[in-house]
C-alpha cells in the first residue's frame, strides 16, 4: 500500500512539472499544436514515478538486502510509509521540489518574458489565459502545501498537521471541480 501511495504522490508532481512544460511549448514557444506529445507527456507522468519506486526497490532489495518491509514500514508503529530517512528524503522529498522548481522556473520566465500570452486564448477556450493561468497555479501550490502538511505528519506526529492535510486535501476537490466541469463545458461547446 505504501509503494502505490508513493507512486501516486509523485506523479501528482510529475503531472504538474509535464503541464508547465506543455504550458511552456504552447504560452512561450506559441506552439498550439501539442497534442502530438501526448503520449510522450502520459509515458513521461505515469512512467517516472513507477521508475522512481521501481528504482528504489530494487536498490534497497538489492543491494542492501532489505525486505518489502523495510523499505516500505511503519514510522512511529502506525503510518506505513519509507521509515528510511534519505531514501524518503531523495524519493519523496527531493523530485517534488525538483518539480516544482521547473514549474515555478516556467511560469516565471513566461510572466516576465513573454507577456503576449495573457491575451490569448489557449488553454480553456472561452476565457483568456490570464484569467486560466493563475488558477492553475493556485491549483499547484493547493497541492504542494497539502502535502506539505502530510509530510510533515508523517514526520512529527502533530494531530494538528493532519486536521490541515486533510483541510487542504479537501480544498484540492473543491478547487478542481470548477476546473474540470469548465473543461467539460469547453468540450462540449466545440463539439456543436
Amino acid at each position: 500500500l505504501a509503494a502505490i501511495m508513493h507512486y501516486l504522490y509523485l506523479c501528482q508532481f510529475n503531472w504538474m512539472l509535464i503541464q508547465s512544460v506543455n504550458f511552456w511549448y504552447v504560452l512561450v514557444m506559441n506552439d498550439e499544436h501539442t497534442e502530438r506529445r501526448y503520449l510522450l507527456f502520459f509515458i513521461l507522468s505515469w512512467g517516472l514515478p513507477a521508475f522512481v519506486v521501481i528504482l528504489l526497490l530494487i536498490v534497497l532489495r538489492g543491494i542492501y538486502h532489505q525486505s518489502i518491509f523495510q523499505i516500505y514500514g511503519l514510522i512511529h508503529g502506525d503510518l506505513c510509509f519509507i521509515p528510511n530517512v534519505y531514501a524518503a528524503l531523495f524519493t519523496a522529498a527531493l523530485i517534488p521540489l525538483m518539480c516544482l522548481v521547473v514549474v515555478f522556473v516556467v511560469f516565471i520566465h513566461a510572466y516576465q518574458v513573454k507577456p503576449q500570452w495573457k491575451a490569448y486564448d489557449d488553454i480553456f477556450r472561452g476565457r483568456t489565459n490570464a484569467a486560466e493561468i493563475p488558477l492553475i497555479l493556485y491549483l499547484f501550490a493547493l497541492i504542494s502545501i497539502t502535502w506539505l502538511w502530510g509530510g510533515l505528519h508523517m514526520a512529527y506526529r502533530h494531530l494538528w498537521m493532519l486536521v490541515l492535510f486533510v483541510i487542504f486535501n479537501s480544498l484540492q476537490v473543491w478547487a478542481s471541480v470548477p476546473v474540470t466541469t469548465n473543461l467539460a463545458k469547453a468540450v462540449r461547446k466545440e463539439a456543436q
